[in-house]
């Protein structure tokens, strides 16, 4: 049987997926690192082994991926880098133009849920481009943007999903193929799992603009990279919201990034 050098395995390119990061102690998979849109569109198509997939991703292609032991990335609360910016106070943008993140189904199926479930808003999206009256931004990006107090107003979609749901949002998810041999999918959770255990390698970071160290080690704080019974309920839930607006549908199709599904 082949070792882990033969796996594709997806990561993602922000700094909260920085407590995987690290060499392994033996032979590394071929990683592709992209955004989680990407990653999503990647193993529909079949060309990923394993990856660190968006939750929404994870879900919608359960019938070719199952979870990697318990690993994942999970918040309680405020995330800081899952972000609605706007002109104007959240209860106040009915009618509004939203523009979209590419980057993410996941955070665009979260700012839908909350938008319409939570706030009772009816609003028009679209793709990212000129100024609007609000815009998602996720991840490295969205923390450089907060950082630069450029919007008046800011919806942490983590702190508005707990106050909806009283729930963790789970935003990724390891996951493996179906048919990956068990040895090797034990072989990438004990890798993986030993890099949780072992000091942070801060050489492997790239902090976004405005960010100092300090401030990245409480950002990171606020993740559990271990799914408990709380991290999966709130995926559970999740996914009954996902079904109900239709929001899982489009996974098989070839995307490119910054289209509208």
């Amino acid at each position: 049987m082949k070792g882990l050098e033969a796996l594709r395995v997806g990561r993602l390119p922000y700094l909260n997926a920085l407590p995987f990061a690290g060499p392994f102690a033996g032979p590394e998979p071929c990683w592709v690192t992209d955004v989680p849109r990407r990653l999503g569109a990647l193993a529909a198509e079949g060309v990923l082994d394993a990856g660190l997939l968006a939750s929404r991703d994870a879900l919608a292609l359960a019938d070719r991926y199952r979870p990697l032991a318990d690993l994942g990335i999970a918040c309680c609360g405020p995330v800081q880098s899952v972000l609605l910016f706007s002109n104007r106070p959240v209860a106040e943008l009915g009618g509004a133009t939203i523009s979209l993140t590419g980057e993410s189904r996941t955070s665009r199926a979260l700012l839908r849920i909350l938008l319409s479930e939570a706030f009772r808003l009816e609003v028009r999206y679209v793709e990212t481009g000129p100024v609007t009256d609000a815009c998602l931004a996720i991840g490295d990006s969205a923390l450089a943007l907060a950082a630069s107090r450029t919007w008046p107003f800011v919806l942490d979609l983590g702190a508005a999903w707990r106050r909806f749901t009283g729930l963790p949002f789970v935003y990724a998810q390891w996951v493996v193929r179906r048919d990956l041999p068990v040895a090797l999918e034990h072989a990438l959770a004990e890798e993986l799992a030993a890099r949780l255990e072992a000091p942070r390698s801060w050489s492997w970071a790239h902090l976004p603009t405005g960010m100092t160290y300090e401030a990245a080690r409480r950002y990171l704080a606020a993740f559990v990279q271990r799914l408990g019974p709380a991290e999966l309920a709130g995926l559970r839930r999740f996914h009954r919201e996902l079904l109900r607006h239709d929001l899982l549908r489009h996974h098989l199709e070839r995307v490119a990034i910054g289209s509208a599904a």
